[in-house]
Parts: C-alpha cells; sequence; structure tokens
C-alpha cells in the first residue's frame, strides 16, 4: 500500500517492520543454548546407587576371634573398583566417576584403622596365619565385652568430566558396611605331673 514503508528492503530496516530474523551462528542456525554442566555433574552424582563393601576377616567373623591373634581385614575386590555415571542433554555430557581411595575400619574395640588400599586377602596356603597383616589387620587385646561390631566405611573420590574437556571435583563419598564379631579368650589345659 502506497505511504507504508518496504519491509523487503536491503536498506535500513523500517520501523513499522516489527518481524526481525533470528540471530543465527556461523551455520545458519539458532545458537544453542549454554549448558552449566558442573549442575549437571551434581546431577549424575545424585544418581549414583554405590554397593556398600563386602567385610572378609581372617580368622573368620563366622568363629569366634581370639584375643592377641591377628585378623587380617579386607573387602572384595570386586568392590574396589571405580563407578561411573553419566548425564546428558543436548548441549553435552558429563561422567562423574567415583573411586574408591580407603576403608577406615572401626574395630568395636575403640580403636579405628585406616587402610589405604582394600587390605590384603587372606590365603591359607601363602600366609602365616600367627603373621599380621603387611597392610591392613588389627589385634585384640581383650574380649571387649564378647561380640563386637566391625565396620568398613569405604572413602570414594569423586572426579566429573565434561564432553569438552572441562571438569572438577564433587564431595566425597562413603559407603559402609558392619559385621558382628566375637571376641574371646583363648583356653589352656594345665596339666601336673607326678
Amino acid at each position: 500500500m502506497a505511504g507504508e514503508p518496504a519491509c523487503e528492503s536491503d536498506e535500513e530496516v523500517p520501523v513499522g517492520c516489527l518481524a526481525l530474523p533470528q540471530a543465527e551462528d556461523g551455520d545458519g542456525e539458532a545458537p544453542a543454548e549454554e549448558v552449566d554442566f558442573e549442575a549437571l555433574a551434581y546431577q549424575a552424582y545424585a544418581g549414583f546407587s554405590l554397593g556398600a563393601p563386602q567385610i572378609s576377616l581372617s580368622p573368620s567373623a563366622e568363629a569366634p576371634v581370639l584375643v592377641q591373634v591377628p585378623v587380617w581385614m579386607w573387602v572384595d575386590a570386586d568392590d574396589w573398583e571405580a563407578e561411573t555415571a553419566t548425564a546428558s542433554v543436548p548441549g553435552g555430557s558429563v561422567t562423574v566417576t567415583a573411586t574408591p581411595s580407603s576403608v577406615s575400619w572401626d574395630m568395636g574395640d575403640g580403636q579405628s584403622i585406616d587402610c589405604e588400599g582394600p587390605g590384603t586377602a587372606y590365603d591359607p596356603g601363602e600366609h602365616d596365619p600367627a603373621a599380621a597383616s603387611p597392610d591392613c589387620g588389627h589385634t585384640y587385646t581383650s574380649t571387649s565385652g564378647g561380640s563386637v561390631d566391625v565396620t568398613a566405611s569405604m572413602s570414594w573420590t569423586v572426579e566429573w568430566e565434561t564432553s569438552t574437556g572441562e571438569g572438577g571435583s564433587l564431595p566425597e563419598l562413603t559407603t559402609a558396611t558392619s559385621t558382628a564379631v566375637q571376641v574371646v579368650e583363648s583356653s589352656s589345659l594345665a596339666t601336673t605331673t607326678r
């Protein structure tokens, strides 16, 4: 209509033309919304379901443990493996990795033992039953009232990494499990000769 501004023009767009084109990136597409990768990492972190460590002892917790006899402690090798969780959105993805780092053992007698690894599994074919564990052991010195609860608390370090190479750390996680152990004094038989 005569007198109205021409909207299709190579000149400056007249004020009456309000249908302006959307900004485009170099590929001719609307720019993707920026992804908050750290928030996405926390989303994956919140979805972690880490299993509790399986406790192994020698002597076994199924039989009484004698005072002054070294106890070997370890967690199952399958428990000492990294776990991952991934969260994805159209703009990228984040992978969160939890890695076992240490185990703190509450022995139920007031003593706590910190082990940097899973502990050495006792092998009757290789190890001396009277010897102490080389890296994760404890010796009870009293009966402590009979039965005690042994608790293994495994710590996990947590890191996140994005599909674009960013990354960082998240708060440490802890999983724990307990087992009952009966601690007893060794009995001796006194004999006399005539």
